[in-house]
C-alpha cells in the first residue's frame, strides 16, 4: 500500500466535495461519487476515503497558530489565523478561528461516518482489512469530538450521514460525548495493529488510541482510568523518549518511535508553510507565531530550581545555565538555526523589533523551523506537526497518580524519563525534593509547560487546571530591550499587548455565530 502522505492530497478528490443547501456545517455530507452506489467497490476506494479523514485533523499547523490563545505565543496578524483575538481576550461570537475550528472538525466527522456507513459495501475486502479502516476512520472521529468538547464545551453527537430532516442537531453534554469517545477507543484498539510497516507508517496504531484514551480521561479529571490506559501505553514497549527533542520537529526525524501520531508532510506534493508563521526574516519567514517572555521564564535553571529561586540565574544573562529545552525551543540573541545566526540585539539586524516581518516580541521559535526551507512561502515546508507523543503519555501517567494521590516511585520515574533525555539532562525529581502532592503538581505542570510549547496541550490545560484568568490576563510582555537605546521601552521589556481573559465566558469559545442564525436548536455558551 502506498504511504499515507504520498497519497493523502489525492484522496481529497475522492472526498473533498462538502456540497448542498446552505444550513450549518453539519449539513456539509459528502455528496459526491464516494457517497453513491458506484463508488464502494473496491478495497483501493475504502482505504482512500479513509486517507481523506486524516486530512483534517486541524489542518496540522492549526496546533502552531493555536498557541496564541495561551500564555505561550503571539501573532501579530489575523491572517491565516485570527486565533490572536482570543489571546487579547478581544473575539467575538463572530470571529472567524471559531468557526475555522468548527467547521474543520465537523468537516471531519462527516467525512468518517461517510466510511463507516458505506464501507460494508465493499465486497471481497479482507475483513481484518476492512476492521482496520474503521478502526482509523473511528479514532479519527473520536479525535475531532476530543478538540471539540474541550473547545466549546457541549457539540452535537452526529455518528451517522445525515437526513435532510437530521441537520438541526441539538446540543449533546461534553461528558457524553467524553464517554462516547472513550467506548470507541476501547473498541477500536482491538482492530489496530501496534505497528506499520515502512509503506504504511503514519497510521493509525493501538498506542495512538490507548494515548487519547488517556488524554481524554485526564481531561475529564478521571484520574484512574487516566493512569491505567497510560501505563497501556508504557507497558506495551512500543515508544522510547527519543535522544534528540529538536528531530521530532525539525523534519529530520519523522519516524521517531517517540512520535505516537502526527500530521505527516512531504516536500513537492503535501507541504505547509510553517517556516512562513515561526521563522523570522533571516529564515524567509514572516516572525508570526512568536514566543513571550511567559514561556521564556517558565524554564528553570539546570540546578532545577526555577528563576526566582535559582543562585544560577542571573538577570543580566538570562539566557545562560537554563533547562536546555529553552534553547532547543526558542531562538534567542545568538542562537544558530539552520547554519545561520540569528541576534536581534545586533544592530541592524533584520530580525530585530521593528524591521520588516520581524519578531514583535524579540524572539523566534526554534521548534519547528525545517532543516530543509523550500522557496514558496505557501509549501516552503515539509516536516511533521506532532499530535501525540510518548512524553505526553508519560506526564499524564504522573499527574493521574498525583492528583489521585497516589504518589510512589513510578510517578518520579515518569517524570524523570522526560527531563533526563540525551540533551536535556534535567536534575531528578526525587522523593526528597518533590514529596507532596503540591510540590509534584507544580513540577508537573511546568514540566509540561516547557516539553510541549506549539503542540496543543497548553491551550487545553491552562483551561482544565482554571489558571488561564491568572495566565492570560494582564500585560504581555517580550524580550528586555537593552541593546536600542532608540527606543521608548529601552532597559524595559518590550510590551506586546494588554490581555483580557473572562473567566466567566472565555474558558468555552463561541459556538460560531451563523451556526447559531441556521440551526435554531443550537444555543450559545455562557457570555458570548
Amino acid at each position: 500500500m502506498k504511504n499515507l502522505k504520498y497519497i493523502i492530497t489525492g484522496a481529497a478528490l475522492v472526498i473533498g466535495s462538502f456540497t448542498g443547501c446552505k444550513k450549518d456545517v453539519l449539513d456539509k455530507q459528502p455528496l459526491d461519487a464516494s457517497s453513491g452506489a458506484t463508488y464502494w467497490k473496491t478495497e483501493a476506494n475504502a482505504v482512500q476515503a479513509v486517507n481523506n479523514i486524516y486530512r483534517y485533523m486541524g489542518d496540522f499547523t492549526d496546533r502552531i497558530f493555536l498557541s496564541c490563545a495561551t500564555d505561550d505565543s503571539y501573532s501579530w496578524s489575523n491572517w491565516p489565523s485570527d486565533v490572536q483575538y482570543v489571546g487579547n481576550g478581544s473575539a467575538t461570537s463572530s470571529t472567524g478561528v471559531f468557526s475555522h475550528y468548527w467547521n474543520n472538525f465537523y468537516t471531519m466527522i462527516g467525512a468518517a461516518n461517510n466510511v463507516l456507513d458505506n464501507i460494508h459495501k465493499v465486497t471481497g475486502m479482507n475483513e481484518a482489512m476492512r476492521n482496520r479502516l474503521i478502526g482509523e476512520a473511528r479514532f479519527l472521529r473520536a479525535y475531532a469530538y476530543q478538540q471539540l468538547i474541550g473547545m466549546y464545551g457541549d457539540v452535537p453527537l452526529v455518528t451517522h450521514v445525515q437526513e435532510v430532516s437530521e441537520f438541526n442537531a441539538s446540543r449533546t453534554k461534553s461528558a457524553e460525548i467524553a464517554n462516547f469517545i472513550i467506548k470507541e477507543l476501547d473498541t477500536v484498539s482491538n482492530y489496530l495493529p501496534k505497528t506499520y510497516e515502512s509503506a504504511d507508517m503514519g497510521r493509525i496504531t493501538q498506542g495512538a488510541a490507548n494515548a487519547l484514551k488517556a488524554r481524554v480521561y485526564l481531561y475529564q479529571g478521571d484520574w484512574a482510568n487516566a493512569a491505567v490506559a497510560a501505563q497501556a501505553v508504557m507497558n506495551a514497549g512500543t515508544y522510547n523518549i527519543d535522544n534528540n527533542y529538536l528531530s521530532m520537529f525539525n523534519g529530520t526525524n519523522k519516524n521517531s518511535t517517540e512520535i505516537i501520531l502526527s500530521g505527516r508532510y512531504l516536500e513537492n506534493t503535501y507541504a505547509n508553510a510553517t517556516a512562513t508563521w515561526v521563522g523570522g526574516p533571516t529564515l524567509g519567514g514572516w516572525g508570526q507565531v512568536v514566543p513571550l517572555q511567559s514561556l521564556v521564564d517558565s524554564y528553570e535553571c539546570i540546578d532545577g530550581r526555577t528563576i526566582d529561586n535559582s543562585p544560577l540565574y542571573d538577570p543580566a544573562k538570562p539566557f545562560d545555565n537554563r533547562d536546555p529545552r529553552l534553547k532547543l525551543t526558542i531562538v534567542v540573541p545568538g542562537s544558530e538555526v539552520n547554519g545561520k545566526v540569528i541576534d536581534v540585539s545586533k544592530p541592524g539586524s533584520i530580525d530585530a523589533i521593528g524591521q520588516n516581518n520581524a519578531s514583535f516580541t524579540g524572539y523566534y521559535y526554534k521548534k519547528y523551523i525545517p532543516t530543509v526551507i523550500g522557496g514558496n512561502w505557501e509549501t516552503n515546508s515539509a516536516n511533521d506537526i506532532v499530535l501525540l507523543r510518548y512524553a505526553e503519555v508519560l506526564l499524564t501517567y504522573a499527574e493521574a497518580k498525583v492528583e489521585a494521590g497516589q504518589i510512589d516511585q513510578s510517578v518520579y520515574d515518569a517524570i524523570n524519563q522526560v527531563r533526563s533525555r540525551p540533551g536535556v539532562a534535567m536534575p531528578a525529581v526525587t522523593a526528597s525534593n518533590a514529596s507532596s502532592q503540591a510540590a509534584l503538581r507544580e513540577i508537573i505542570r511546568r514540566e509540561r509547560h516547557v516539553e510541549f510549547p506549539l503542540e496543543d496541550t497548553r491551550f487545553f490545560d491552562i483551561r482544565r487546571w482554571k489558571i488561564a484568568e491568572q495566565v492570560m490576563n494582564g500585560n504581555a510582555y517580550g524580550i528586555l530591550n537593552n541593546f536600542n537605546a532608540s527606543r521608548a521601552d529601552y532597559g524595559q521589556h518590550v510590551l506586546v499587548e494588554k490581555r483580557n481573559f473572562n473567566p466567566a465566558r472565555d474558558y468555552l469559545w463561541a459556538i460560531p455565530q451563523n451556526e447559531l442564525d441556521l440551526n435554531k436548536s443550537l444555543n450559545q455558551n455562557p457570555g458570548w
